[in-house]
């Protein structure tokens, strides 16, 4: 699994950890243990209600513009492709002297 956010240092070593615990888990098991974990750092660590909900947004609203903004075509809206394509292949001309067409 891939770090989308691209975060280095302990923040890495954490997701990496993480993500090794998740695979082969159903989708809605990883899910949770997402949320949970974000749900239990904000409450752990802020006394009002307010400034949960201001975290809890500005953490939820940062991770929509990096899954939305990077990962998929706002043109098309499909989800963009994990390979870039930065190659073109164009085929030279080539003339097989056809005698149907040409008259030769």
């Amino acid at each position: 699994m891939k770090d989308p956010l691209d975060t280095e240092g302990a923040e890495r070593e954490l997701f990496d950890a993480v993500a090794k615990l998740t695979v082969g888990r159903p989708l809605h098991v990883v899910w949770g243990v997402g949320m949970n974990l974000i749900v239990n750092a904000i409450r752990q660590s802020t006394a009002k209600r307010e400034t949960a909900e201001a975290q809890f947004n500005e953490l939820l609203g940062r991770g929509k513009s990096v899954l939305l903004d990077q990962h998929y075509d706002p043109v098309t809206g499909h989800r963009r492709s994990v390979f870039p394509f930065t190659q073109v292949i164009q085929m030279p001309f080539h003339d097989e002297g056809n005698v149907i067409f040409h008259g030769k």
